[in-house]
């Protein structure tokens, strides 16, 4: 009698348990179905050349990632992992140089049960341009966005002891010939010690009909060679050279190249002293101009009508910027004209004011380093810092 007591026992702790399991298997199932199927691509509209990107796949069970090229397009993209089970946010996106002139796509295809999410990337038409061979965008905090199809991005190194550092990257405009900014970082150890070298030359990276020759007694029509990156910023013998290719020069009136824009640089450098690393844009607005010099072989070099500084701090241990993870930024833009020597402070505005104005952003990489809030918040405040060092 007791041995079937225990098995009717026994039997009904075998019912619960598999009504249990079910039930726990549908709660399972129905929280895999809970999680949105859905593909993250960070950057859709790709550069010509060979890069990479990070990109996230969600779900809640095993999934497929399917890439789809055009027809007749050999595969110029892969992902390091095509399937899985579950959420992943480390799979790498890789993509070949498009040597072609045509602007290609690749649909990537998230299969997970019934769900499914697209996303289409394009990369833009290789260069059809001779000799044109544009270096791979970096991640350096002080770049701007690169993204249009008619400019070329470029950048260099410079040696500080054993190490190759970066000296500065431009951001090259074909048609006009000049450079629409030049962003490099900035303190005393990447100033350098040395002097002016005026050592003019055509930048070994660009073809001589795509960037100003001005060794020769400079621009026609009453114009100064005006560098982006000033010669004061890089002293040492061989950085200073690479200030003096045409590639970093722009046909500048001497009433703003010799005074107002002159104390502006030797602010920005002031203010690179007391930081661990100024981060500097600086640019050539050339939307709308009608002008234009002549260089020493007849070129037309477009005559900006604007020209901008903006610049990104970063001081370690919270005496500045203390909410912003030690990060500030403030902006100036001066139009192409005469201003007063001490009229610096008026033309200044926040980094955000300056990308409305201009209609691209700025220091692109900052939100990857503090979070997209915090960069909102430095782009969009001038901190009083700026204008306390500014006013000595």
């Amino acid at each position: 009698m007791r041995r079937n007591k225990l098995n009717h026992l026994y039997g009904a702790a075998l019912c619960i348990l598999a009504a249990l399991s079910v039930f726990v298997s549908c709660k399972e199932k129905k929280a895999e179905e809970d999680v949105p199927v859905v593909l993250t691509v960070p950057r859709t509209a790709l550069g010509n050349t060979a890069d990479e990107q990070y990109i996230r796949v969600s779900a809640g069970s095993n999934w497929l990632l399917v890439l789809t090229f055009q027809e007749g397009v050999e595969a110029w993209a892969k992902v390091d992992r095509t399937s899985g089970s579950g959420s992943a946010s480390d799979l790498v996106f890789s993509y070949d140089e498009n040597c072609t002139s045509e602007e290609r796509s690749c649909t990537l295809t998230l299969l997970c049960g019934t769900g499914r999410s697209e996303v289409t990337v394009r990369q833009q038409a290789g260069e059809n341009i001779d000799g044109l061979r544009p270096d791979k965008v970096k991640a350096y905090l002080e770049l701007p966005a690169t993204e249009s199809k008619s400019r070329f991005f470029f950048t260099r190194n410079m040696k500080r002891g054993s190490a190759q550092v970066r000296n500065y990257s431009f951001y090259l405009d074909t048609a006009a010939k000049v450079a629409v900014w030049v962003a490099y970082p900035l303190n005393s150890s990447l100033i350098g010690s040395g002097s002016r070298t005026n050592e003019w030359g055509v930048d070994p990276k660009v073809p001589e009909k795509y960037q100003p020759v001005i060794a020769f007694g400079g621009f026609q029509g009453g114009y100064q060679r005006g560098h982006q990156i000033p010669s004061a910023d890089r002293l040492e013998y061989n950085s200073n050279v690479d200030t003096f290719y045409g590639t970093n020069m722009t046909p500048q009136r001497g009433e703003l190249n010799d005074h107002a824009w002159k104390v502006l640089e030797g602010k920005v450098r002031d203010c690179s002293r007391q930081l661990d690393t100024l981060y500097v844009v600086t640019g050539a607005d050339i939307a709308g101009s009608t002008e234009y010099a002549l260089d020493n072989m007849g070129k037309k070099i477009t005559v900006p009508v604007g020209y901008y500084k903006a610049l990104l701090g970063y001081k370690k241990g919270g005496s500045i910027g203390s909410s912003t993870g030690g990060y500030i930024a403030i902006a100036f833009y001066f139009e192409h004209r005469a201003y007063a020597d001490d009229d610096i402070k008026a033309q200044s505005m926040s980094v955000a004011e300056l990308e409305k104005k201009l209609g691209y952003d700025l220091f692109v990489n900052l939100p990857a380093a503090v979070g997209e809030s915090t960069a909102a918040k430095v782009e969009s405040e001038a901190d009083p810092w700026w204008y306390n060092t500014f006013s000595r």
